[in-house]
C-alpha cells in the first residue's frame, strides 16, 4: 500500500510518465484511496493556493500487485465528500486551538501565580 509522502509514478497508456507524492491515505467502506499531488508542489504553501489533486482508488491484482484505479462518478462524490468533512473538522479544531491563545485579553496576568521568591538554582546565593 503506498505510504504519506511516497512518490508514485503514474504510467499512462500512450506511455506519458507523471510523478506524484502520496498527500493522504483513507479508508472508506472498507476500500482504500489516496490523494496525490504533482511531485513539483509544494503542499505546505498558504492554503488560498490552489492545487490539482487526484484521486484513485488502491486495488490489489490477482498477482498480488497494487493498482491506483480511477474513481467513477458515485465514488469520487463519496470520496469528495468525506475529504470535505475532514477539512471542516481540521478547521474547527484549528478556530478552537486559536482560540485558547487568543490575545485580546491583555489582562490574563492573574490566570498563572508565580512565586516570585522562587530561586532557580538554589547554589547561586546573591
Amino acid at each position: 500500500m503506498p505510504e504519506l509522502d511516497e512518490i508514485v509514478t503514474l504510467i499512462y497508456d500512450d506511455g506519458e510518465q507523471e510523478t506524484f507524492t502520496v498527500e493522504e491515505i483513507l479508508e472508506v467502506d472498507g476500500k482504500t484511496y489516496v490523494v496525490l499531488v504533482p511531485e513539483d508542489v509544494d503542499t505546505e504553501a498558504p492554503d488560498d493556493i490552489e492545487v490539482d489533486a487526484f484521486i484513485f482508488k488502491v486495488e490489489e491484482k490477482e498477482d498480488g500487485e497494487e493498482v491506483l484505479v480511477e474513481l467513477d462518478d458515485d465514488e469520487y462524490e463519496k470520496i469528495t465528500e468525506v475529504l470535505c468533512e475532514e477539512d471542516e473538522d481540521d478547521a474547527d479544531f484549528d478556530d478552537d486551538f486559536d482560540d485558547d491563545f487568543d490575545d485580546d485579553d491583555e489582562d490574563d496576568d492573574d490566570d498563572f501565580d508565580f512565586d516570585e521568591d522562587f530561586d532557580e538554582d538554589p547554589g547561586d546565593e546573591e
